[in-house]
């Protein structure tokens, strides 16, 4: 037979205070709605014998300067339209 009792457990969790570009440094700022801008988010881990040996990258971009990124490719991203 098993016997309950119930019991508070305190949950820590991790929450996104801000955001800012990796590369212009701006804040990207929450919408009326609460939610953040778009913005492109990058997380890469970097395999052996890379120049990043087993590291991970997280880099988060704004629209700003990933359409600067984007002006400046020499071969663009595909695109669906």
């Amino acid at each position: 037979m098993k016997i309950h009792e119930n019991i508070i457990i305190e949950k820590q969790e991790k929450v996104i205070q801000n955001i800012f570009c990796n590369i212009c440094g701006e804040k990207i700022h929450k919408n009326e709605l609460g939610y953040y801008d778009d913005f492109l988010s990058i997380e890469k881990r970097w395999g052996y014998h890379s120049q990043f040996d087993d590291e991970t990258h997280c880099i988060d971009v704004c629209q700003l300067c990933y359409k600067i990124l984007l002006d400046n490719m020499k071969l663009k991203p595909e695109c669906d339209n």
